[in-house]
C-alpha cells in the first residue's frame, strides 16, 4: 500500500505542475534567465501559468533540462538538442558520457574548444553591435560551463579585452557601451537567480562612493550566492553611510567592496576609513580590487585595518 502511494506521487510530480521556477533552479543549477531562455527561444518546456503569471513546472520539464544541460555541458549545441524528446537526450547523454570516460584527454580538449567558442560568439555579436545575439551567446555560455568559468574566463576576459580593443582603435566607444549595458543586465538578472534560494548569511555588496563600474560588483554577488550567501547587492557608487546602515539593517555578516576606477580618486582611501569605522567590529570588510597598489597603502596606515579584512588582487 505505501510502495503505491509513493509510486502515485511520483508520477503526479511528473505530470502535474507544481513547482515554481526557484525550485527548478535549485534542483537543476541552471539560472532562471537560462531556463526562460530556453524557454522563450526553444520552446524546450512549456510551463504552466497562475492567475498571477508565475511560471510551474512538471517534474518532466524538470527532467528535459537537466538533460539538456547535460548535454550542453558534454559539448553539444543548445540549438541542437533543444527539441529532442527526453529519450532522445538519454541516449545522447549516455553516449556523450561514455565517450567522457572514455576519453578524458580529448573532452578536455572539447571543454577549452567550447569556452573558446562561447567567447568567440560574445565577440562577434559585441564587433556587429548586436545586444540580442550577445545575450543569446551569454546564455549558452552559461548553460554550457560552471559560473566560475563562465564569469572568470568569458566575462572577465571579455571584459579587459573590449577595454584593450577600444584603447588601440580597434572598437569605438559605442561597442563598449553596449557591452557593458548588456552585462549588467545579464549578471544582474544572474544574481537575482542565484540569490533565490539563499538561506546562509548576508554579504552586502556595493561598489564605494565615486565608483561606478559595477560589473565586478556583480560578479562577487554571483559567486558567493552560488557558495551559499544571501547577497545584497546595492549597485554602485554607494556612500559609506549607506553601506554600514545596510550592513546593521540587515545584521550582515560582512561587507564586499568591488573597487577598480578611477585610481587616483584622492577620497578613496578616506571614504574606506570612514566606512569602517562605521562598520561594527566584527564585520570583516573585504575589497576586490584592481591595480589600486596605492589603495593599500592608504588602507593599511590607516589604522583601522582588521586581521579579519583582506583585499584581492585583480
Amino acid at each position: 500500500m505505501k510502495e503505491g502511494l509513493i509510486n502515485r506521487s511520483m508520477q503526479n510530480d511528473a505530470l502535474q505542475a507544481i513547482h515554481p521556477i526557484q525550485v527548478v533552479v535549485r534542483r537543476t543549477g541552471l539560472s532562471a534567465d537560462v531556463i526562460r531562455a530556453w524557454e522563450r527561444r526553444y520552446g524546450s518546456v512549456k510551463p504552466q501559468r497562475t492567475e498571477t503569471n508565475r511560471r510551474l513546472y512538471s517534474g518532466r520539464d524538470i527532467e528535459q533540462l537537466l538533460l539538456m544541460s547535460r548535454a550542453v555541458a558534454l559539448g553539444r549545441r543548445i540549438s541542437d538538442v533543444a527539441r529532442l524528446s527526453p529519450d532522445e537526450l538519454i541516449r545522447l547523454v549516455s553516449i556523450d558520457g561514455l565517450d567522457q570516460e572514455q576519453i578524458p584527454v580529448t573532452v578536455a580538449k572539447r571543454s577549452r574548444e567550447s569556452v573558446r567558442n562561447q567567447f568567440n560568439a560574445c565577440l562577434a555579436a559585441i564587433q556587429t553591435l548586436d545586444p540580442l545575439a550577445l545575450e543569446t551567446a551569454l546564455v549558452n555560455a552559461a548553460a554550457a560551463v560552471s559560473v566560475p568559468i563562465l564569469l572568470n574566463e568569458i566575462v572577465s576576459t571579455l571584459v579587459v579585452h573590449i577595454g584593450e580593443q577600444w584603447r588601440n582603435g580597434s572598437l569605438r566607444p559605442c561597442h563598449e557601451h553596449m557591452t557593458t549595458a548588456v552585462l549588467r543586465s545579464f549578471l544582474g538578472e544572474m544574481a537575482l537567480s542565484k540569490n533565490m534560494a539563499g538561506t546562509g548569511p548576508v554579504l552586502v555588496v556595493t561598489t564605494p562612493a565615486g565608483q561606478h563600474h559595477e560589473l565586478g560588483a556583480l560578479m562577487v554577488a554571483i559567486i558567493a550566492a552560488s557558495g551559499g550567501w544571501q547577497s545584497l547587492y546595492l549597485g554602485p557608487n554607494t556612500p559609506h553611510d549607506e553601506i554600514a546602515f545596510a550592513t546593521t539593517a540587515k545584521t550582515a555578516a560582512a561587507v564586499a567592496l568591488s573597487i577598480s576606477y578611477p585610481a587616483d580618486d584622492p577620497r578613496l582611501a578616506d571614504r574606506l576609513r570612514k566606512l569602517r569605522w562605521q562598520l561594527p567590529k566584527d564585520i570583516p570588510f573585504w575589497q576586490a580590487v584592481r591595480r589600486l597598489p596605492a589603495t593599500r597603502r592608504h588602507w593599511t596606515r590607516s589604522g583601522h585595518y582588521s586581521q579579519r579584512d583582506w583585499m584581492v588582487y585583480e
